[in-house]
């Protein structure tokens, strides 16, 4: 009976895999004929804050965009067919919020070479938290993303963090793969990955969560229940008419100064570096 479910989790793995990596490079595929693409790289701002993560012996691309030695840090996971690229707008505006923020391709995703895994996707978060720490930022603050809520959630209680921001996020990854259009047969292989509402009542840390009503990917009940589980600890900032990826392809003061504030406000005025700023260790320049 063990080897059957072990085999069971391990076919459920390499299809959940399989999907990950098909959508991630059908919307680059997408952006890169329809011009989105090179026009972030082209007019990319942040060369010289490029950054190479170990991650569990594989190589993560990154980008750390510092505010002020003080500043409160966003650890960015992002989602689905998005590149570090893709976030420079938001980091250009948190920096001018006085917030600083580090986002990281996970691996098999953008520049991070590997085969795409949920397990890849958390050891990478962790692995970009931890270089935080070492890097001595002070408060730090988990910020997921659509499919990167998802892992926010599932790592948020094994990294040091004052917060988590669940921004555009969904319930489960089964319900958000419903959602998205696939069929039931398909997604009832993610039944056990990314229960979010589920696990997020578990957490010790106060949590934000971010939805616009206009999200016609996933619907504003999803972003609802999630504050419902959080309990006393969740608060929640309800957008007015945003699709889905505006709040990164348009990012604006309206959708990320509240949740600047937000963090703001729980690191308070003693927000400080720990530690140093030395970027050598497990970081290497691009």
């Amino acid at each position: 009976m063990a080897g059957i479910q072990g085999n069971s989790g391990q076919v459920r793995e390499s299809v959940i895999s399989f999907l990950l990596t098909v959508a991630s490079r059908s919307l680059l595929l997408r952006d890169r004929l329809n011009g989105r693409m090179a026009e972030r790289l082209k007019g990319f701002p942040f060369e010289e804050e490029r950054l190479s993560l170990k991650s569990e012996g594989r190589w993560i691309s990154a980008v750390h965009v510092r505010a002020g030695a003080n500043a409160p840090t966003f650890l960015i996971c992002h989602g689905i067919g998005e590149r570090v690229e893709y976030w420079s707008d938001v980091q250009l505006l948190l920096r001018e919020m006085g917030i600083s923020s580090l986002v990281f391709n996970y691996t098999g995703f953008g520049a991070s070479r590997g085969r795409a895994r949920p397990a890849h996707c958390e050891q990478d978060a962790i692995a970009a938290c931890a270089e935080l720490v070492r890097r001595g930022a002070g408060a730090i603050f988990l910020l997921g993303f659509s499919l990167g809520t998802g892992v926010a959630v599932a790592i948020a209680e094994r990294v040091r963090v004052e917060g988590v921001i669940l921004c555009e996020g969904f319930s489960s990854l089964r319900e958000a793969a419903t959602e998205a259009g696939l069929p039931g047969w398909l997604t009832s292989v993610a039944a056990d990955l990314w229960s979010t509402e589920k696990t997020v009542c578990h957490l010790k840390v106060p949590v934000l969560v971010v939805h616009s009503d206009g999200d016609r990917l996933f619907p504003l009940s999803m972003a609802e229940r999630l504050v419902k589980a959080c309990g006393d600890r969740g608060e929640a900032i309800i957008v007015n008419g945003l699709e889905h990826n505006a709040p990164i392809f348009g990012a604006s003061e309206a959708y990320w100064g509240p949740v600047a504030e937000w963090a703001k406000r729980l690191a308070g005025p003693e927000a400080a570096v720990r530690g140093s700023e030395d970027e050598g260790g497990a970081a290497s320049p691009r």
